[in-house]
């Protein structure tokens, strides 16, 4: 069962990666974010780094990668909290404010 949890994450966590690339690429955006994202290339890569340091946190945490050794961990750790954080950040650059509330 472990598997299909995991399998099942990484295929939407690549769906995530790729809509994002698309937005970079093309400045195609799903029809739900096309109101409220002015910058859809800014956006996209803000995806794709959420989507990498997510799946990366996801690769060492869930499938035992570095095999319990304390540097690689510690380093993927860190750098999938980077990634997360400056994807986040880019996603919040590219968004207009909310004025409903």
């Amino acid at each position: 069962m472990h598997w299909f949890i995991v399998g099942t994450a990484a295929l939407l966590l690549g769906g995530l990666v790729v809509c994002g690339a698309v937005a970079t690429r093309t400045g195609w955006l799903l029809p739900w974010l096309r109101r409220r994202v002015l910058r859809p290339e800014l956006w996209g890569y803000g995806t794709i780094s959420f989507g990498t340091g997510l799946l990366l946190m996801m690769s060492y945490g869930s499938l035992g990668v570095f095999d319990s050794s304390s540097g690689p961990v510690d380093g993927a750790f860190l750098a999938s909290m980077v990634l997360m954080a400056a994807g986040g950040y880019l996603q919040a650059l590219s968004t207009r404010q909310r004025l409903d509330g």
